[in-house]
């Protein structure tokens, strides 16, 4: 389908990964929004508890006690803040790569069987979920192809 209709494997993977993915994307992004703020919170909380610390309202014992639990919050905010990011930009980028997948399907036009580079070029990974039932075996087993580039299409 990718080869012989582009338009329509374009325009299908594009309504399959869409919708999913912008919702994953603005769920991240509203989640980074809330890292940021708690970042820019945490800052104006130093600026005061190094200001009182300077000005004596608080021991140094007490500064120090302090100032560590918000540095530790704010590692960790900031490590969160970085992995969100760049899951993030994986995910835009993953929209665009139809493109190039159809790409690679038009230059393989005539495959009579599937070889190991085939498997590498085109397919990303294969899950293989254990059966409704086990031990039977007639039980059905849900098979997921994730794809390169385009990533898994459930049908």
């Amino acid at each position: 389908m990718a080869r012989e209709h582009t338009k329509e494997f374009a325009e299908y993977i594009g309504s399959k990964q869409s919708a999913e993915i912008q919702r994953e994307i603005r769920r991240l992004e509203k989640e980074l929004t809330t890292v940021r703020k708690r970042r820019a919170e945490l800052d104006a909380i130093f600026k005061k508890l190094y200001g009182d610390g300077v000005l004596g309202h608080i021991s140094v014992e007490q500064f120090q006690a302090l100032s560590s639990g918000y540095t530790e919050e704010q590692d960790a905010l900031k490590k969160g803040a970085d992995e969100k990011g760049s899951a993030i930009q994986k995910l835009k980028e993953s929209v665009s790569n139809t493109a190039h997948f159809v790409d690679k399907a038009k230059k393989y036009t005539d495959i009579t069987e599937l070889t190991p580079e085939l498997l590498r070029l085109f397919i990303q990974k294969i899950v293989v979920h254990e059966k409704s039932v086990k031990y039977s075996k007639h039980a059905e087993q849900t098979v997921e192809i994730h794809y390169t580039d385009i990533g898994y299409i459930g049908g």
